[in-house]
């Protein structure tokens, strides 16, 4: 028999003690999730990107998910797949969309990856705010975004996902430039 088991770093736990449970503005969710990627990146435990899924009404947190790719050994450990799948874990279900559930957010640290925006649409999640730019990301660290489709933002929309990009980019792209001064790890399997 064959299992998966991702595990997030150990000091996830203290930094959500450290936060309410309930973040109302999408500003203040993103600064948290910003908050989130650094600490990932100070810690050494992983890429420069974290996400977090919330319930888009209320704000209430319901997972966090940071790049865990090095440590877990697993190409797909990306911080929006850790948050969507440990939300759809918390809620028993597969499809975050779901009319027994209230409708919830992903707020990303960088628009989403190739492999990301494929979950994204396939995760029931009805709205995505990101910070970085898929430019800001390749330019700043050199990590690949992959072949991500020249009208992203149409595709998510015709699928019923509203985005709301750039939020605090300039914090975003800080926060990289802070994972390249850290001599972070860019590993891309095939540069």
């Amino acid at each position: 028999m064959y299992q998966l088991n991702l595990e997030l770093p150990d000091w996830i736990d203290a930094f959500l003690a450290e936060h309410p449970a309930v973040i109302s503005s999408m500003e203040t969710q993103m600064r948290f999730v910003l908050d989130l990627t650094e600490r990932n990146i100070r810690e050494k435990t992983g890429g420069p990107f974290g996400a977090a899924v919330f319930e888009q009404e209320s704000g209430k947190l319901v997972s966090v998910g940071v790049n865990v790719v090095v440590g877990q050994n697993c190409s797909a450990a990306h911080a929006e797949m850790m948050a969507l799948m440990l939300a759809q874990k918390k809620i028993g279900h597969y499809d975050l969309g779901d009319a027994r559930f209230p409708a919830h957010r992903l707020v990303t640290s960088g628009k989403m990856c190739a492999m990301c925006l494929g979950n994204v649409c396939w995760s029931g999640i009805k709205e995505v705010v990101s910070s970085a730019e898929p430019e800001d990301v390749e330019r700043i660290t050199g990590f690949d975004e992959g072949p991500t489709p020249p009208d992203y933002n149409d595709q998510l929309t015709l699928r019923g996902i509203n985005l709301v990009p750039e939020l605090l980019r300039e914090q975003g792209k800080e926060v990289l430039q802070l994972y390249v001064d850290l001599h972070g790890q860019v590993y891309n399997a095939t540069r």
